[in-house]
């Protein structure tokens, strides 16, 4: 062998020896979209995970977090991620109506308890919803605790006082709620409900209280009815592609700390961030009522008649309500005996 390809040779063989560290050494950066504010638990909590992943691998897996809708408003979060603009994307499923409509079931009032048994209990019925969530590959869900009726001028301790308050809603669950209790149903964004209570557009908001808390609305209500108005339902998703072009041992990192361990950590997460804002709006001199014992039965019977016209309504398109509203309540159950 001549002086030259042994030096040839050699030379190759020190690059492959390079190129596995190197290649190894790969950084990853993933962007993603939340519509919400960057001090809400949810921003909060992608920061925590973003450190988290930055840690387990070595600095090769970054996230970089755009708050405040900066790659697209509420409605367009699912679709961000569906096409690549964005890698990963935080949904309110409210947030575009009939899309999701297996997963409405969730969100109707007396269903879930809390955040916690709710979150994990939509990733147990994961399977019946697969449809809704193509192109995207689901992390986790999740549920916020039921969400009260916020008010700036009216009380409300009886269903007769809803008739004719014009109220913002988080989807077309919640407008059917408020138009069976004689309510007008109005559409706001979240982050124009200040606004629309100042100049008086709407009387009310359905929101839990870190919602409230993270708009900063502590100024512009007075009373909180703590009745159980169903809960907001979200999901974090991601670009199937985004998550096929990472190596696996960073797959693996994805995997392992969203499923079902990341929807008990952020439910959990939401039903503690509740608590705090509970407490932002005592702090802010609201009052928090309830409704009359012949009231709260009423509304359990009112609330029981719209799931019941829900499941005919999903059994009518050919998808299975029925069995979706059994095993959501056995899954709910099961969820909440383990608290």
């Amino acid at each position: 062998m001549s002086t030259r390809r042994m030096f040839l040779g050699a030379a190759a063989a020190a690059v492959l020896a390079f190129a596995s560290p190197a290649m190894a050494a790969q950084t990853y950066e993933l962007k993603v979209s939340s519509y919400l504010p960057p001090k809400h638990t949810i921003n909060i909590e992608i920061r925590r995970w973003a450190k988290e992943l930055k840690e387990k691998s070595g600095g090769r897996l970054i996230l970089k977090l755009f708050p405040s809708g900066q790659m697209g408003p509420v409605n367009r979060q699912f679709d961000l991620a569906r096409t690549g603009v964005a890698d990963i994307a935080y949904v309110l499923q409210g947030a575009t109506p009939g899309r999701f409509p297996m997963t409405e079931l969730a969100q109707y009032p007396t269903l879930i308890p809390n955040g916690r048994t709710g979150s994990q209990a939509l990733m147990d019925v994961k399977d019946l919803l697969a449809k809704e969530y193509k192109g995207v590959k689901v992390l986790y869900f999740m549920s916020t605790p039921p969400i009260p009726l916020l008010t700036s001028a009216k009380e409300v301790t009886t269903l007769e006082q809803m008739h004719g308050l014009r109220i913002r809603h988080p989807g077309t669950v919640y407008a059917s709620l408020l138009s069976a209790l004689g309510a007008t149903p109005v559409g706001v964004a979240p982050s124009e409900v200040a606004d629309a209570l100042n100049k008086g557009t709407i009387d009310g908001t359905l929101m839990s209280y870190e919602g409230a808390e993270s708009f900063q609305l502590g100024s512009d209500l007075k009373y909180a009815t703590a009745f159980n108005a169903g809960v907001v339902t979200f999901a974090m998703v991601m670009n199937p592609k985004s998550y096929a072009d990472l190596p696996k041992d960073l797959q693996a990192l994805i995997d392992q700390t969203t499923g079902n361990a990341g929807a008990k950590r952020v439910g959990t997460d939401s039903d503690l961030a509740d608590e705090r804002g509970l407490k932002y709006m005592k702090a802010h001199n609201v009052k928090i009522v309830r409704l009359s014992d012949a009231d709260a039965k009423a509304y359990a019977t009112l609330t029981a008649g719209l799931i019941d016209k829900k499941v005919a309504a999903l059994e009518a398109k050919g998808l299975p309500g029925k069995v979706m509203l059994q095993r959501l309540k056995e899954a709910i159950a099961a969820r909440a005996k383990e608290q």
